[in-house]
């Protein structure tokens, strides 16, 4: 499994960016755990690169596993009612492997 730390900005002015450097590490193994703790900003296109994560990683018999998520993030997910599909996990907590249909 590898391990990623996002921070700052998860917009439509950072996905060119930030996509690779989440969907990348599915091409080496399937399984993927994102920490979220450092976004400051999140907004539709940074939803699209974690659904697509999951999406691949699921996929290749994998897992993508979110944590630690900021305010921002949880509001970004609140909104769009995904707060539940892509709970983060939160330290200690027990991860789930089930996501939505």
């Amino acid at each position: 499994m590898s391990d990623l730390d996002l921070d700052g900005e998860l917009t439509i002015y950072t996905a060119a960016e930030q996509a690779p450097r989440v969907l990348g590490p599915l091409e080496r193994t399937a399984s993927i755990r994102v920490g979220l703790a450092g976004v400051t900003e999140m907004d539709t296109a940074g939803l699209q690169i974690l659904l697509a994560a999951r999406r691949e990683a699921e996929r290749l018999g994998g897992t993508a596993e979110f944590r630690g998520a900021s305010e921002p993030v949880r509001e970004a997910l609140a909104i769009v009612h995904l707060d539940g599909a892509l709970r983060p996990v939160e330290h200690g907590e027990p991860r789930s492997t089930q996501g939505p249909a």
